[in-house]
């Protein structure tokens, strides 16, 4: 006898996204701007959620810091206790949260320089830099170890998506575009496939489709599988023009639905966005607050959090009182209700600037040499290493380096500009992209206007001066990311000066 399809529930533990669950992944991805613009929305609906205004010393609205010796990092600056901010310990535990920080970051799976300056300047002074989604892209692309040749064709295709995240080329295509660019480089369509495989699974989740339902499906797959996700995923799949059409009378027959199922499982395709891409789209600059500060002391560097990106909340004890002596219920439950808001916001917020300053301690611990020579000193640095070190996903390091600055006495940088991917090459270490930039521009500014160098005269210097050894072609595609002409190019230019 054969078995109709239907809906099966099994019975297991599996990551709930709550309220607060929801609330605390937000948080995390939210910039200093936008975590204050939650704070003060929650203030305005919320008499449980009050901001301490007690007159404390920066040590103390900071909680800890972490600091480590430039020469010798401690690895007791990373096994730091968590940091006590945000938090009041008048903080009733009559009502728990429903979710664990933890399952947040270690379960939850799913750009680019800043000028710098041996002189301080003033937060205030510098405006956010507007992210296109290619930007987003390319920057996830550039730290991703590719294997040979496969940087070459995630260009193409990153080149190719459109600002609202599809893929507008055919695959044959494409080969046929590369094959053309570099006839010396043979190319597959398995290849190009391959690589589009991996872009697919670059945020934000749903990007590099070719349609709309290649779109939600990717963003299922990013999903923790369900029952509901499961058979979202069969119906888009396998019936995408039940949907178009609404014919609903044939999905809850085949997938064995009542109303009230039917409703969750369209809610879940609703929440899916077909059009990834325009999270990136253009927005007005904003003023960027650093989350943490860098500052060199007798013991070494210190990194510590910015209080005024996290401000000090605190449950208000009073109406904590009397939701124990009211005897109307409905006013009883408002209380309540309002008061894990307010908790699960203060956990949310005090979660963060605990990952964000291990984040940023670690980075500050792989880059030192930068902050004391500058780009030429830049080394490698890739989401995995943190996420290793840390024991989180690499999803959640991106989350926390998105839109997240540090001010140094170099300047204002948001912290994905301290990754950049190892470029291979031979009898030494790699060496950090960033560097290898750093090396090309210092070289053709000291070159002569009358002769400028080549790529190929720059690969030689590169080798014989600075011990790095890489292809003439990279030196031609971190030249035009610098915005440097070419040789020939410059050399009319200068002839036009002179």
């Amino acid at each position: 006898m054969a078995l109709m399809p239907g809906l099966q529930i099994n019975i297991g533990q599996q990551l709930k996204l709550t309220p607060q669950l929801q609330q605390s992944i937000k948080i995390l991805q939210y910039s200093a701007l936008e975590v204050q613009q939650t704070v003060e929305a929650t203030l305005e609906t919320n008499y449980m959620l009050e901001v301490e205004e007690d007159s404390l010393s920066e040590d103390d609205l900071l909680g800890e810091h972490q600091e480590m010796d430039s020469a010798q990092p401690s690895d007791d600056a990373r096994d730091e206790q968590p940091l006590d901010i945000n938090t009041n310990d008048k903080i009733s535990d009559e009502l728990e949260i429903d979710c664990n920080w933890d399952e947040v970051y270690s379960d939850y799976s799913a750009a680019k320089t800043s000028t710098s300056s041996d002189e301080y300047v003033s937060a205030e002074n510098y405006t956010s830099e507007e992210k296109t989604l290619h930007d987003h892209l390319y920057w996830q692309s550039d730290i991703y170890v590719w294997k040979e040749n496969q940087d070459l064709i995630a260009d193409f295709i990153i080149d190719d998506i459109n600002d609202e995240g599809y893929l507008t080329t055919p695959l044959p295509d494409l080969l046929q575009s590369l094959q053309s660019q570099f006839p010396e480089i043979e190319f597959t369509l398995e290849m190009v496939e391959e690589v589009l495989t991996v872009i697919q699974q670059f945020e934000p989740t749903g990007v590099g489709a070719r349609n709309v339902q290649e779109s939600l499906l990717l963003q299922l797959m990013n999903m923790a599988q369900t029952p509901y996700v499961v058979t979202a995923r069969q119906l888009i799949s396998e019936h995408f023009d039940w949907l178009s059409f609404h014919d609903h009378k044939r999905i809850k027959k085949l997938y064995g639905l009542n109303d009230e199922e039917l409703t969750r499982l369209f809610k879940l395709i609703q929440s899916l966005n077909p059009r990834p891409g325009r999270d990136f789209s253009s927005t007005n600059s904003e003023i960027i607050i650093p989350d943490l500060r860098l500052k060199r002391t007798k013991e070494g560097w210190l990194v510590e959090l910015n209080s005024d990106a996290f401000p000090r909340l605190k449950v208000n004890s009073a109406y904590i009182e009397l939701a124990g002596q009211l005897d109307d219920n409905e006013q009883s439950k408002k209380i309540k209700e309002q008061l894990i808001e307010a908790k699960g916001l203060i956990k949310s917020i005090h979660s963060r600037g605990e990952t964000l300053l291990k984040v940023g301690t670690f980075i500050v611990e792989k880059q030192q040499a930068f902050f004391e020579e500058g780009e030429l000193a830049m080394q490698p640095l890739v989401l995995r290493d943190v996420a290793e070190h840390l024991n989180l996903h690499e999803s959640t390091i991106s989350r926390a380096t998105n839109q997240k600055y540090i001010q140094t006495p170099r300047g204002t940088f948001e912290l994905k500009y301290f990754f950049s991917s190892g470029v291979s090459q031979y009898g030494s270490a790699d060496q950090s992209a960033i560097a290898i930039k750093a090396h090309i521009k210092s070289l053709i500014e000291q070159e002569d206007p009358k002769k400028p160098l080549s790529d190929s005269k720059l690969m030689e210097l590169l080798e014989k001066e600075k011990g790095i050894s890489v292809a003439r072609r990279t030196i031609a595609k971190y030249r035009e990311s610098l915005g440097i002409p070419s040789s020939s190019e410059r050399k009319k230019l200068n002839k036009f000066k002179l």
